[in-house]
């Protein structure tokens, strides 16, 4: 006699459709609008030491559908201190990010995404903007594979102030943040309510005058 087991695939295939179109209602419905951007640094681009690509950029923004949780001021105890990081998680469709970027596509490690409206009715705003968040894991299989099917990309992403990838002048269409503080990438705005740190910094070292490399990166010349 033969068992009835739940998982057969080969049986369960219209309930874990039903699950499929139950996460994708579920996003639809309670997720919001981001523009993602594709990261377009490829492994023999990269430099080896640092693992970025200055100049690689991203795509133009396309407008997605995701499900989000945001988690502002997770704090991680270390021994130089306290590391105070803003990161994010959710879920994307797969069915809806191949409509918008083709067949087999996929959202892996290093894309960006901007909370675009989220972020559209902060207080002060446009002064403070939509924040943007890089993607650190992708992947699809989780805790809720029910019926042990495959629904949805679940991912991680942590807020995009700490790289120096050119993004604001190599890349169209990704603009910086609005917001008080100082630095390179997406995440910082040069000119801002903290300017005046760098005015101060200028008169102990001008990178621009007292340094005798063309190339003032943080990263020096390579």
């Amino acid at each position: 006699m033969e068992r009835v087991r739940y998982l057969n695939k080969q049986v369960n295939s219209n309930e874990r459709k039903n699950f499929s179109g139950w996460w994708k209602e579920q996003i639809n419905i309670n997720g919001m609008l981001v523009v993602y951007y594709s990261d377009l640094t490829t492994v023999s681009s990269s430099n080896p030491l640092y693992g970025e690509n200055t100049a690689a950029g991203f795509t133009s923004g396309d407008l997605l559908t995701s499900l989000f949780l945001l988690n502002q001021d997770a704090m991680t105890l270390s021994k130089f201190g306290l590391s105070i990081d803003s990161d994010l998680n959710g879920v994307i469709h797969p069915e809806t990010f191949t409509e918008i970027f083709g067949a087999s596509a996929e959202p892996k490690a290093g894309d960006l995404m901007k909370l675009s409206e989220y972020g559209v009715d902060r207080i002060n705003f446009p002064k403070r903007g939509d924040t943007v968040y890089q993607l650190t894991e992708v992947i699809d299989e989780f805790k809720t594979n029910a019926l042990g099917g495959h629904y949805v990309w679940f991912f991680q992403a942590k807020r995009y102030d700490f790289s120096h990838e050119e993004t604001t002048t190599s890349v169209p269409g990704v603009s910086s943040e609005a917001g008080p503080w100082v630095g390179a990438g997406v995440g910082n705005t040069p000119l801002d309510d903290n300017d005046i740190i760098n005015q101060i910094s200028l008169k102990n070292f001008n990178y621009d005058t007292d340094n005798v490399c063309s190339n003032n990166s943080v990263y020096g010349e390579y």
